[in-house]
């Protein structure tokens, strides 16, 4: 065997995309070596070791290789809305900058890392999340979601109600600049009391009506980006509905946020990259509500259930409280 062939390539995609959440992590080199069966001789001949020179071939090989398993999460990711349940990275392997790369199932590399044991358990969850998320399939619903979210993110956020609302589904603000009283007022407050410009976060939501056969939710026709961003401009001037409602002024700060079940093709990925539209899609979701979701929701001890029922209550309290537009009165 002196090559490594496009069928085992495809092996090694394969095999990485199998793994389990709980794989321990694992040398990239050994990770092949074990996926295709190679004995020590072959392994020597075909991929590198720590001490193997930067330009040799077998370390543009396992680069090559890398960088497949890279663009196969990705794909995953991008096109199914999967959240894979391995993950591949490099870390140093020297004082040289040589590095080696490494594969990792998902859950054993949050653990690894620090996170907290009821988020790591919560994450177990991530394909029946994706599950009730992908079958939605209702704007409304999901506006109340990206409103619960933000909720727990910012002091204050609202999803908006009814229609006619510009394309601005829900918003959000946060201070960017504190300041003491005793530096700006006559009067001295005891507190510390917020005095700065405010971000203003303002979002659209745009549900999956439905996925194909093997589970791929459509992809977000460019009209519909394209309304968005309009329905996003118009809110510096006074003709934008939510332009009082929200306090949004002429040179406020804005992010722009799009929050949605479909996929997005790499044109509009582009296009909102280049906005700066930040984009929450399914895999973005799971790990919003994985964070920021209450106990309820994870209810069995660990987190090792996800409760469908109870994300529905939670979701259902972002309508009591449905914002409407202030209307300039003549």
């Amino acid at each position: 065997m002196a090559i490594i062939s496009t069928d085992d390539d495809q092996r090694v995609v394969e095999a990485y995309l199998a793994i389990s959440s709980d794989t321990v992590q694992v040398e990239l080199s050994s990770f092949v070596a074990t996926t295709l069966n190679l004995n020590p001789s072959q392994r020597a001949q075909l991929l590198p070791d720590p001490t193997t020179p930067a330009d040799d071939e077998r370390v543009l090989r396992l680069e090559r290789i890398a960088a497949m398993l890279i663009a196969a999460r990705n794909r995953t990711l991008q096109d199914k809305a999967l959240i894979p349940s391995g993950v591949i990275f490099k870390q140093s392997a020297g004082d040289a900058g040589q590095f080696s790369y490494f594969i990792e199932g998902l859950i054993h590399y949050l653990s690894r890392s620090g996170q907290e044991d009821s988020f790591v358990a919560r994450v177990r969850n991530k394909d029946e999340i994706r599950g009730y998320l992908c079958a939605i399939g209702d704007g409304v619903k999901l506006e109340a979601l990206a409103g619960s979210i933000l909720r727990k993110m910012f002091a204050a956020a609202y999803a908006t109600r009814g229609s006619f609302d510009q394309g601005i589904d829900c918003f959000a603000s946060d201070e960017i600049l504190h300041l003491h009283s005793w530096c700006l007022n006559e009067e001295m407050v005891s507190d510390l009391q917020r005095l700065g410009e405010r971000v203003h976060i303002i979002a659209s939501c745009k549900a999956n009506e439905g996925n194909d056969a093997d589970g791929k939710p459509a992809i977000l026709p460019p009209a519909h980006l394209r309304e968005l961003i309009g329905g996003w401009l118009i809110q510096r001037c006074d003709s934008g509905l939510w332009h009082r409602r929200a306090g949004i002024k002429f040179l406020s700060p804005l992010q722009l946020l799009l929050v949605t079940t479909y996929r997005l093709s790499d044109p509009s990925l582009s296009l909102c990259q280049e906005m700066g539209v930040a984009v929450w899609g399914v895999p973005g979701l799971i790990y919003l509500i994985c964070e920021y979701a209450p106990d309820e929701i994870f209810p069995a001890a660990g987190g090792h259930v996800f409760s469908v029922v109870e994300l529905d209550k939670w979701v259902g309290m972002a309508d009591q409280d449905r914002a409407v537009p202030e209307v300039a009165v003549a």
